[in-house]
């Protein structure tokens, strides 16, 4: 099983020990004593390294070398000692740069030094910069000199990028910790029990971490279910660019959850969809796909459900057999908000603002239902575009705060998680009106108070989000969805 590692530094004793029991707390396998950092901050090296036995769990030792981004820039007999003391005071592991092990065989060490004394030997390897070069002939050469676990950690760019990191585990002959770092590169740690890792980094909550990118213990645990992943794990995820903000890993693992599906839902941010697809596709059983990539990916899918091929937009990907599905299930689960909220859609006027994936389904689902549909976008041309596809009627800005609306809807990313950002002037709001924000963070935007203060109906974008997933767990899974479930995890986390 993936144990998860804390990485700790302090300028005290006292205060790793206090770093080392929130570790514990939180639910933490092993710590990682950065003694480069403690010396840097102030610390007593050997002081560190004498307080092993109180840190209370397994402990990984590193003295990282500044020229793999730590601060260890010291003569290797010190270093050389300090790993000793480590290992006399009960290390479980020991980490140097595969650069730097000769240095200290040099010195007398070996791999079976460190086993003889109860430890293991990690050789690593960073870049956080790019992607390290010809990773596989690295950590050959790190089992080649000894090393009981091979670790590399480079920097994702984009989110294809993770096929790399897949790769070097369906071809690894030893045991390997292989990380993408920064944000594009996070599945790495979240798939980590998946993809067979023998250990992954976790930072403390509200903590910053060790390296870009890290999930925290909690996350890991409650999350991702990391304690419950292995190779037949099925993996999803939602697809987008930002994906930080979203609240779909917390409530499609809640559900694989509590159905008893052996499946992970992942966050994979990446600019270039296609691109990521093409590299990581044969890999995922399932997508939620959100902006800017909802069209994106319709080419490159085996099959359509007619509504997603009609819309032009896609929001999920699923699989028949080998085959991967587009679906849209934004268009009706829009459909039951407004029609909820206002009633019959036929011959009222809507106007949306935008032209990506979501307006796309927003004007669609309108048409569908017999309103009247007016477009309005930033880029007037895309714009035409959707109302010559939909059948309703392209505005610029002038003319669209002109027009009778009964409803606005919101099908751009204005406001999410930006309090003062809203995509309509405030002066513009129709009194009667009825607005509809397909965005969900926050629960009130600024669009949706700036409409209710107008003398507007407001509905926010949390049902929607709620009423897409269970249309998105449903096509997964081939059962129904714990709807009340995901909404009481959705409102949770919002009001938190």
């Amino acid at each position: 099983m993936t144990q998860i590692i804390v990485s700790i530094a302090a300028a005290s004793v006292a205060a790793l020990i206090h770093l080392a029991d929130q570790a514990r707390a939180e639910g933490a396998d092993a710590v990682e004593l950065r003694l480069d950092t403690c010396i840097h901050l102030g610390a007593p090296g050997i002081a560190c390294v004498e307080a092993l036995p109180s840190l209370g769990l397994p402990t990984l030792v590193t003295c990282r070398h500044v020229s793999e981004h730590g601060h260890w820039d010291g003569p290797n007999e010190a270093r050389s000692a300090l790993y000793q003391s480590a290992l006399d005071h009960g290390a479980r592991w020991i980490d140097c740069e595969l650069a730097h092990w000769p240095e200290l065989v040099a010195l007398g060490w070996s791999a079976q030094r460190i086993h003889d004394a109860g430890a293991q030997l990690v050789l690593s390897y960073h870049d956080f910069v790019g992607l390290g070069g010809n990773l596989k002939v690295r950590i050959a050469q790190m089992w080649a000199a000894g090393a009981h676990i091979a670790k590399v950690a480079v920097t994702a760019s984009d989110g294809a990028d993770l096929a790399l990191i897949h790769d070097l585990y369906a071809a690894a002959d030893g045991p390997l910790v292989a990380i993408a770092m920064g944000e594009h590169g996070a599945p790495s740690r979240q798939l980590a029990g998946v993809w067979g890792a023998v250990f992954t980094f976790a930072r403390h909550d509200g903590a910053v971490g060790s390296a870009p990118g890290q999930p925290t213990v909690r996350e890991l645990i409650d999350t991702y279910r990391l304690r419950a992943q292995k190779p037949t794990t099925a993996i999803y995820g939602i697809l987008g660019s930002p994906v930080a903000h979203s609240m779909s890993p917390q409530i499609h693992n809640a559900a694989f959850a509590h159905l008893g599906i052996d499946a992970v839902y992942a966050r994979f941010r990446a600019e270039d969809a296609v691109a990521f697809w093409r590299a990581c596709g044969s890999w995922i059983t399932g997508l939620s796909v959100t902006l800017p990539h909802k069209q994106a990916l319709l080419p490159l899918m085996d099959g359509h459900e007619q509504l997603a091929l009609g819309i032009g937009a896609m929001n999920t990907v699923f699989r028949d057999g080998p085959q991967a599905i587009a679906a849209n299930t934004d268009a009706t689960a829009i459909v039951q908000c407004l029609e909820e909220g206002v009633g019959s859609l036929h011959g009222r006027k809507v106007l949306v603002l935008g032209a990506g994936g979501v307006a796309r389904a927003l004007a669609f689902a309108a048409r569908a239902r017999g309103a009247e549909v007016a477009i309005t976008n930033r880029t007037h041309a895309r714009a035409v575009e959707l109302a010559t596809a939909c059948g309703g009627i392209a505005l610029d800005e002038a003319a669209a705060r002109a027009y009778p609306y009964d409803v606005l809807a919101n099908g751009t990313a204005v406001g999410m998680n930006a309090p003062d950002d809203t995509p309509w002037p405030s002066d513009a709001h129709r009194p009667g009106s009825v607005v509809f924000d397909t965005v969900y963070t926050p629960m009130e935007t600024r669009l949706l108070r700036d409409a209710a203060i107008c003398g507007a109906k407001t509905i926010s974008g949390v049902e929607m989000f709620i009423d897409q997933a269970v249309g998105q767990c449903e096509r997964w899974t081939g059962k129904a969805a714990p709807e009340h479930l995901m909404r009481r995890v959705v409102l949770a986390k919002l009001q938190r």
